[in-house]
């Protein structure tokens, strides 16, 4: 009797001993993906250099305390085989969270954090907000099917968080009209499915072999049909995405093994796109959806364009070993996260986003943590691959950091901008460009902040000084309005080839714009400049081109090509 009891009062403080550290972990987890939630309201718009310094901040703190512990014999017994378990309560606490944010703005009653769209979440447009939701949903599919399938009568913590995701998911992951993300999440979904219900699939492909073959042709019809209705629920967004991929493509013939730096991946492609349509070997429909992109909605070739095809074949590969690892443990959830990222990845932006990328690398630890097991050699490995990793966080926390406070000053040297006295925001842009601190290249400068600048010099005359800020920031982007600014720095100057020059290759990289067109009407109606065929020319691009979206800025620049007609009595 008195042994019972001393056994019963072990097992309970084992117990309350597992539950503490089991806390502790799902405590400690929902540090890296807290990013999420982050608001960075004091920076410009479009920058995120906030979120990336939080983010790797918290994975030092991640890093250091769990993989620390888990050289201790003991706590790495009691806590290895539950880190999938956290992650994913973590994921789908988190996908709750923001499915229900999605509801409260689609039902008004919290503001989206985009003009545009309706549903945003906490996310900056619905994009990789969908995308993150379509990460979740096989998370949760599995904590589902898992359970039922292995004790029904079992309602855990886990299996009730996996339904509530669920059903939160399926609510409001619709309303983000990704179809990408619709893509990921029922492709990653019927992965779960089959790797769990192995026996399902042999009892189908056996007995009823013939039954299957006739449902599989059905659905391959039905596929097929939806995939045509997916095209045209947004065919210009996909038929820009397969422009962009294209010109990627071919971008990527330059610098195939060492690419062209992260931040030099905007300048490449826009150039590309230039050559591309200066050739004019083009549909109208490509010249009509081209834009000015500063990422190619595809991850492989952003990261083949950036840092060479070597890169990108490692970084295949360590998902790929992410995904067999967690196939292995039977952790189907998190392995088919990383195929809905994989999927997402294809056709979006997941990486220029630090909440997705934390993601991405909250699914691969659990695999991490696996090769922790007795033995000197492996843990000696993931103890320096842990202790590397830590020193790069803190080292691109300390850098980010620093380079957030620039993005500080630019939000208040922006009041100037706006208020359009431009001498005094030269000034203030000045200070911060010149600073040693920020000195190039230990910096990235923004192509916007390059812009605002160049523009202040513009407006008060220093046209030169303006031409060499714009050709930085043509290193770092490939929007055509930088090109139009050199053009009329030259037009300024008397330069009038070159402005010429600079006008057109802007018209080239995005032919739908009218923009360009215009100011080579202004160009060569000047008396010092006058060309009247290349001003017809010009004119008629400008009065018959239909713009993309029409805006009272277009009506003005008709009314004015016309009034210039008139006055010079040229006649289309």
């Amino acid at each position: 009797m008195e042994e019972d009891r001393v056994i019963e009062k072990w097992r309970l403080k084992q117990k309350i001993k597992d539950k503490t550290v089991y806390t502790i972990w799902f405590l400690l987890t929902l540090l890296p993906l807290s990013v999420i939630l982050l608001n960075a309201g004091d920076m410009p718009l479009g920058t995120q250099e906030e979120g990336w310094c939080w983010m790797y901040g918290c994975w030092c703190v991640y890093l250091l305390v769990p993989l620390m512990g888990c050289f201790l014999p003991r706590f790495r017994a009691e806590t290895l085989p539950r880190i999938a378990d956290v992650v994913s309560a973590v994921l789908m606490l988190y996908g709750i969270i923001e499915a229900w944010w999605g509801l409260a703005q689609l039902w008004g009653w919290i503001p989206s954090n985009h003009a545009r769209f309706a549903v945003t979440g906490s996310f900056a447009n619905p994009g990789p907000y969908s995308g993150f939701l379509a990460i979740v949903f096989p998370v949760a599919v599995h904590e589902c099917v898992y359970w039922y399938l292995y004790d029904k009568k079992c309602w855990n913590f886990l299996r009730c968080m996996g339904w509530v995701t669920l059903v939160s998911l399926l609510l409001v992951l619709p309303a983000g009209m990704s179809r990408t993300a619709w893509i990921a999440a029922l492709v990653s979904a019927g992965y779960v499915y089959v790797s769990l219900t192995p026996y399902t699939m042999a009892k189908w492909f056996g007995p009823y072999k013939k039954i299957t073959w006739t449902i599989v042709a059905v659905a391959f019809v039905a596929l097929v049909a939806a995939g045509s209705g997916l095209y045209h629920l947004k065919k210009d967004s996909a038929d820009g995405r397969l422009l962009m991929w294209k010109v990627a493509a071919s971008a990527l013939q330059e610098h195939p093994l060492t690419g062209n730096g992260w931040n030099g991946v905007a300048a490449v492609y826009g150039q590309a796109q230039e050559d591309y349509f200066a050739k004019g070997d083009y549909t109208e429909t490509e010249a009509r959806v081209a834009d000015a992109p500063e990422y190619v909605f595809n991850e492989y070739l952003q990261v083949a364009l950036a840092w060479g095809i070597p890169v990108l074949v490692v970084a295949l590969a360590v998902i790929g070993w992410g995904i067999y690892v967690m196939h292995q443990y039977l952790e189907c959830g998190l392995s088919g996260g990383l195929i809905a990222f994989a999927i997402f990845a294809f056709a979006s932006y997941p990486l220029q986003c630090p909440a997705l990328v934390s993601t991405l690398a909250l699914l691969l630890f659990p695999a991490l943590v696996r090769l922790l097991r007795p033995g000197k050699i492996k843990n000696l490995v993931c103890f320096s691959i842990a202790w590397i990793t830590c020193i790069v966080c803190v080292e691109l926390h300390l850098q980010k950091e620093y380079i957030a406070e620039k993005y500080r000053l630019w939000s208040k040297s922006q009041v100037l901008y706006q208020a359009g006295m431009y001498r005094q925001a030269a000034g203030e842009y000045r200070k911060i460009y010149e600073n040693p601190c920020y000195a190039y290249p230990w910096v990235d400068w923004n192509p916007r902040f390059l812009f605002e600048y160049a523009r202040s010099l513009h407006k008060i005359g220093l046209w030169d000084e303006s031409t060499v800020i714009l050709k930085e920031a043509l290193k770092v982007s490939g929007d055509p309005m930088i090109l139009n600014l050199i053009g009329k720095n030259e037009s300024a100057m008397y330069r009038f080839d070159s402005a010429e020059r600079y006008y057109r290759k802007a018209a080239d990289r995005v032919p739908s714009r009218i923009y360009p067109h215009y100011l080579m009407v202004k160009l060569f109606s000047y008396r010092d400049n006058y060309q009247p065929e290349k001003l017809k020319e010009a004119a008629r691009m400008v009065l018959t081109k239909e713009p993309k979206v029409p805006s009272t800025a277009i009506r003005q620049m008709k009314e004015e090509t016309r009034k210039i007609l008139k006055e010079k009595q040229i006649e289309l």
